[in-house]
């Protein structure tokens, strides 16, 4: 990959595969009695991205990385730019802008770590960039992968590693020093239900769903659609509905864990179910 600075590139390796984007999404959450939640939305045009990553590199390499970013008149306090190649599979803040083109960014933190053993006498760097500027791009074709619909987006990937859900029971008990109970419920009209979807997806519905949760749904509710034996929000919730949420995430960190996979936690407050 080329990093330019000042019209100089200078070549560097790819990053390791687990490189983290978090997109701040100018959402706040506040949770409202007995239930449900307001959401205050900042504008799109407000939002942030963060690109969290590791290169692994010789000395020679390592050494181009740490005299670029310790030399003020070049790295250390200036924009710099991820130059990329068509499709060079690299995403640096997130596959809903894509992996070509030239982005703007600036460096916020540099760790570079002591000399491996093995691979012998290579590096870990740790760096962290805030995106100031992308190139257009256009979303890639979709490729279905599965039966689950999230907003606008449908054939997703059922979370591999399942739902996580909870409930909030609307009464709460509290007991004297004598051992007496005394309970006081809001009856179920105040019980409240959450999930949080461990999504992996390929590369064209990760770029397609965070496109359009960040885009589309915002503070606005949406559905998610799952089929027999899904339990998304848990037994309660029934094997298989139409649930109404609010998405709760006012940040969320996407990892590029391998070729064509993204991995992200999305979480839903359920409105209402049919």
């Amino acid at each position: 990959m080329i990093i330019s600075i000042d019209d100089t590139n200078y070549t560097l390796d790819a990053p390791q595969w687990g490189y983290q984007v978090t997109i701040n999404t100018a959402l706040i959450v506040s949770a409202l009695l007995p239930k449900d939640y307001a959401i205050w939305d900042n504008g799109a045009s407000n939002m942030k991205r963060f690109l969290k990553l590791n290169w692994l590199m010789d000395a020679t390499k390592t050494g181009t990385l740490t005299d670029t970013f310790n030399d003020v008149n070049k790295g250390r306090g200036v924009s710099c730019y991820f130059k990329l190649g068509n499709n060079s599979g690299f995403f640096p803040f997130g596959p809903d802008l894509g992996d070509t083109g030239d982005f703007q960014c600036r460096l916020i933190n540099l760790s570079p770590g002591g000399m491996l053993e093995a691979p012998w006498k290579y590096f870990n760097t740790e760096a962290t960039f805030v995106m100031e500027s992308n190139p257009s791009y256009s979303l890639p074709t979709e490729v279905s992968e599965g039966d689950l619909a999230i907003g606008g987006i449908s054939n997703l990937r059922y979370p591999p590693n399942m739902p996580d859900s909870s409930t909030e029971y609307g009464f709460s008990t509290q007991v004297t020093y004598d051992g007496t109970a005394y309970t006081i419920d809001k009856t179920s009209d105040a019980d409240a239900y959450h999930t949080t979807l461990g999504m992996v997806c390929n590369e064209s519905k990760a770029a397609a769903l965070i496109d359009d949760l960040i885009t589309n749904v915002r503070d606005a509710t949406l559905n998610i659609v799952s089929q027999s034996n899904n339990y998304i929000f848990g037994e309660e919730g029934g094997s298989n509905a139409t649930y109404v949420c609010r998405w709760l995430n006012e940040a969320m960190t996407v990892t590029h864990t391998r070729f064509n996979e993204f991995a992200f936690d999305l979480s839903f407050y359920r409105v209402s179910q049919s």
